[in-house]
């Protein structure tokens, strides 16, 4: 078989159920059937539901190589790469379109799921018969909501603290309290963020000043922001300042 995109695409119809391998919680190996959701050109989505291990498995140790074999053709094809999950709702929904034993078990609950895809992929065919193989990279989807990536600098994380000392010291009550909650939604985001690369950093700051009736309504917010920000990479102090501002963000509002 000459491997391109369209054969991979043949090949995964007739094959949905991989099977993937990950270092597990303990540190031991494992393996779980997982099944095609969705293909793109040359990316590939999958879901997992957020209270199985896998999710938990990935998320500590994302690289994982999947693999499933044909007896007839003796072909086997493998597919490697770090998994990336993205929180993007429009994929979400694909993958419960496309894929009808995600949609019949998990259609009534789609909070639970989470989509991944592979980033630094490459799949391969191997020929079990003369053991050749041949090998194709794959694309890393660029839209596909990822969220915020900040890089680790002490400024950084020193700027953002400051911010969240600044809105923790706001007593002025808000004009438009949809922008306030939008922005304190985006404080969450940025903080809880900074919080996985620091975790002695402190957000209590936010946790104790944003403005929310609920809890989920301060994760309707933070996800709203997390979507109308996208994948922005935070490289200096400046991009901070840029936005995590009421300016910016009631500008993406009105384009969003």
């Amino acid at each position: 078989m000459q491997i391109s995109p369209d054969a991979v695409r043949a090949f995964l119809r007739t094959h949905p159920v991989l099977y993937a391998a990950t270092m597990g919680l303990n540190r031991q190996p494992q393996v779980h059937p997982v099944e095609l959701c969705l293909q793109e050109e040359d990316a590939f989505y999958f879901a997992v539901p957020k209270c199985e291990a896998l999710y938990g498995e990935l998320s500590l140790h994302p690289q994982v190589t999947l693999c499933v074999s044909d007896r007839e053709s003796r072909l086997t094809f493998r597919l490697e790469g770090v998994a990336v999950f993205t929180e993007d709702g429009e994929i979400l929904s694909r993958c419960l379109r496309e894929c009808a034993s995600l949609r019949e078990r998990w259609g009534g609950t789609p909070e639970m799921l989470i989509p991944w895809f592979l980033r630094d992929g490459k799949c391969v065919f191997r020929d079990e018969t003369d053991g050749t193989e041949q090998a194709l990279l794959l694309g890393t989807p660029e839209n596909a909501l990822v969220g915020i990536r900040i890089s680790k600098k002490t400024e950084l994380r020193d700027r953002l603290s400051a911010i969240l000392a600044e809105r923790e010291a706001q007593t002025a009550p808000p004009e438009d309290m949809e922008l306030q909650r939008l922005y304190d939604g985006a404080l969450i985001y940025f903080a809880e963020t900074a919080k996985a690369m620091w975790p002695r950093m402190d957000i209590r700051p936010i946790e104790r000043s944003a403005l929310f009736d609920t809890y989920d309504q301060r994760e309707q917010f933070a996800s709203l922001a997390k979507r109308l920000i996208g994948n922005v990479r935070i490289d200096k102090p400046e991009d901070l300042t840029h936005w995590l501002s009421p300016e910016t963000l009631n500008d993406l509002r009105k384009q969003g």
